[in-house]
């Protein structure tokens, strides 16, 4: 084994051909990428509106059509980090189920009630496999 496979095997110890599928693993990649598939299908929904709505609110629709194609790519790239046993996808993707837990309270505050009670579930479903995913990827490399 070279110097360079072992000092990248010894910072990424599994690699995407031998990573454990474990339950909370499956669950967080399930939750992360059903949340990209959502936010491009807004994406595409927001650009119908640009098209097909008023003049007046064309920008407003175009603007939220890139915001939430931006964030379905960004997803989409941590849903597959997620697959992929990579340790940088699990903090930036408890971020979001926290951020989403947020939006989704204040959802259901404002009288969106079916959107907000979705999105706390999947913040919630979200957060709580991808902290035990944290959790046995913490436990098991320090043994």
């Amino acid at each position: 084994m070279s110097c360079l496979t072992s000092c990248f095997a010894s910072v990424n110890a599994v690699t995407a051909d031998f990573a454990p599928r474990t339950a909370p693993r499956v669950a967080a990649t399930a939750v992360v990428g059903l949340e990209a598939a959502v936010l491009a299908i807004a994406a595409v929904l927001y650009a119908v509106f640009a098209i097909v709505g008023d003049a007046e609110s064309r920008g407003l629709s175009l603007g939220l059509a890139a915001l939430a194609a931006l964030a379905a790519v960004g997803l989409g790239f941590l849903a597959r980090g997620l697959w992929h046993a990579r340790r940088w996808a699990v903090s930036p993707s408890i971020t979001w189920q926290v951020l989403q837990g947020f939006v989704g309270a204040f959802a259901i505050g404002a009288d969106a009630v079916v959107a907000g009670v979705i999105a706390v579930v999947l913040a919630i479903v979200g957060a709580g496999a991808l902290f035990m995913l944290a959790r046995g990827e913490s436990v098991s490399s320090a043994e």
